[in-house]
């Protein structure tokens, strides 16, 4: 007993296309780096890093995430702090240590990090300095507190 399984539908009339903008909680966005101004680099609490916040939310254009690029020159830092929401790092260029709760960890190219929540985490940039992608699953970037160890 043969039964034939039809796997597409041949009226697409009743069908929604969920991948249209229309039907999507937030509108689709495209944004090109470089065109993002660095901020960062002159609070000596920080460190020395500069970012490019690519996908942030607003009240006004809700997001579900935040990525950014985060760039050191050689030699550069991200001094130890914690955050409550998780984070990822995703190596670009460069090389550089990014130390988790004490263990350090080589970043690379192609190297993916999470860094779990209010884990006490930094960075050194290595010779070449360093370039990674990182992201939080927050709706924006100013939500996120930061809390530097060296202020506690």
């Amino acid at each position: 007993m043969s039964e034939t399984r039809t796997t597409l539908a041949e009226d697409l009339s009743t069908t929604h296309q969920l991948n249209q903008a229309s039907n999507l909680p937030h509108a689709p966005l495209a944004v090109d780096a470089m065109q993002v101004p660095l901020s960062g680099g002159v609070d000596p609490v920080f460190g020395t890093v500069k970012w490019r916040t690519l996908i942030n939310g607003t009240e006004q254009s809700p997001r579900d995430m935040v990525l950014g690029i985060a760039e050191f020159e050689p030699g550069g830092t991200l001094l130890p702090h914690r955050h409550e929401p998780a984070e990822f790092y995703f190596g670009l260029e460069g090389s550089g240590i990014v130390e988790i709760d004490g263990v350090p960890h080589e970043i690379t190219p192609g190297v993916a990090i999470y860094v779990p929540g209010n884990a006490e985490h930094g960075t050194v940039a290595g010779p070449e300095g360093l370039r990674f992608a990182y992201g939080f699953p927050s709706a924006s970037f100013e939500e996120i507190n930061y809390r530097f160890s060296a202020q506690s």
